[in-house]
């Protein structure tokens, strides 16, 4: 069977379809509880694959698409507005509300920010040199 698939990817579309028409003309002579039968039957399936493989390839060969459509350029420019903090604060209270109100920002001197406290740096207690004494270290050599 592997030469008979051998032999029919060597063929091109007219050959492959004469020999498809000579199977069928086998297969219409033959009994159907033949084997043979059904050796013809996966002979006519072969070439009738490899024939759908040709077509694929010949419609494939003359296809002139091109893989990847040039629909064009897209130019955008990206703008990134600097809000001044009145404008940001009025429009957030603007979209918050639901009103379209221009309000000045105002400040109150008794809610300007303080500078963080400095934490107190405590001074560590010394060991007194009295007890101070020589610990032996694992594994050192005198």
């Amino acid at each position: 069977m592997s030469d008979y698939w051998e032999k029919i990817q060597e063929m091109d579309s007219d050959k492959l379809f004469e020999e498809i028409k000579k199977l069928n003309d086998k297969l219409y002579k033959m009994d159907q509880n033949s084997p043979m039968f059904q050796q013809v039957r996966g002979m006519l399936d072969m070439c009738s694959e490899r024939q759908s493989n040709l077509m694929a390839i010949i419609i494939e060969n003359n296809d002139k698409t091109p893989d990847v459509l040039e629909i064009g350029e897209i130019e955008s420019v990206v703008y990134t507005p600097e809000y001044s903090e009145q404008e940001l604060i009025t429009t957030l209270s603007n979209f918050y509300t639901q009103k379209k109100e221009k309000k000045p920002l105002t400040v109150n001197p008794e809610q300007t920010v303080q500078p963080a406290p400095q934490p107190k740096v405590e001074q560590q207690p010394q060991p007194s040199p009295e007890f101070t004494i020589e610990v032996p270290k694992f594994g050192a050599k005198k």
